[in-house]
């Protein structure tokens, strides 16, 4: 037989290539292996046996980061796109793509659309006989309810009697705003707040405390949050910031893609940081279906890879 794979095809290592995936969409060595199931080095190890064979570079790495070369970046949109298939085209073949149980999730509408729905491809991804109902809401009104299996809610809202919670989301909390606002106030130090007009704090109805939280951890004081609009969806609060209508508190994942792209710009990234938490929060007096204990515990290792990612 064809050392290459059979039919002549000329293919590189499967392992290999799923370690190229996994490190190059997620952007992190040690988060790919954490959703793997290995260690950073096996990961490593795995990415350098697929250049070797390719003859090219896929990544830069600069310190503990790792960077998508140009090949690379074109090299991992064709990988995904036919690992999906042959994903795909396995579930057809074992009846396994049919959703057999159905699973309520209600979200904050800023985690479900910044953190939880990129994720979701990889999940469905998994396990196809699983179908997520996602529902979404800003207000905290309408968390609490037993309509659903579980709920992912900030940590500032707990505690929850009589629930289990496991976290999910550990982040800093970091301030952000557009560049043109940055040099329009000259923002250099925290004290530089201010001198912002009264309707340059924009605030989320659904976490309200993060102003306090955030002075506090500072150390600054004699800035007056109170008369900022205030946004009853948090993601209209980040759009209005990058807009160039004030400043906004995020946790910084949320935020990551448009710091990446230059839409806002944290002006302090030197300063003390609070942290806030999300956590899947559900009943604790009742058995947990399959579905469920599958969905938590591949959400529960979505969270350590980000968090590996981060560190």
């Amino acid at each position: 037989m064809n050392a290459d794979g059979g039919g002549g095809m000329h293919l590189p290592p499967l392992n290999a290539l799923r370690s190229f995936e996994a490190a190059g969409r997620l952007g992190s060595i040690r988060a790919a292996a954490a959703e793997l199931y290995v260690t950073p080095g096996a990961v490593s190890r795995q990415v350098r046996v697929l250049e070797s064979w390719l003859g090219v570079e896929l990544f830069r790495h600069d310190g503990r980061t790792i960077q998508l070369t140009g090949t690379g970046a074109r090299y991992l949109r064709s990988v995904t796109e036919h690992l999906t298939g042959i994903a795909a085209a396995t579930d057809r073949a074992t009846g396994r793509g049919r959703a057999e149980e159905a699973l309520r999730i209600r979200s904050y509408t800023l985690l479900a659309s910044t953190w939880l729905i990129p994720r979701l491809t990889r999940f469905r991804r998994s396990q196809p006989w699983i179908e997520i109902e996602l529902v979404t809401s800003s207000s905290p009104s309408d968390f609490g309810n037993r309509d659903v299996d579980a709920e992912i809610r900030p940590g500032a809202s707990g505690p929850w009697p009589g629930l289990e919670a496991d976290l999910v989301v550990d982040a800093d909390l970091v301030l952000v705003c557009s560049p043109g606002y940055v040099e329009e106030y000259r923002l250099r130090e925290p004290g530089d707040l201010r001198r912002l007009p009264g309707d340059g704090f924009l605030r989320s109805a659904a976490s309200p405390q993060l102003w306090r939280m955030w002075f506090e951890a500072v150390g600054v004081d004699g800035a007056d949050v109170t008369r900022g609009p205030m946004f009853g969806d948090s993601t209209l609060a980040y759009q209005a910031a990058a807009a160039g209508h004030g400043v906004m508190l995020a946790p910084m994942p949320f935020v990551e893609p448009d710091l990446a792209a230059g839409r806002l710009v944290a002006p302090f990234p030197d300063v003390p940081r609070p942290a806030m938490q999300f956590y899947l929060v559900y009943p604790g007096d009742q058995p947990h279906r399959k579905a469920f204990t599958a969905f938590r515990r591949w959400l529960l290792a979505e969270g350590r890879a980000a968090a590996a990612a981060e560190a």
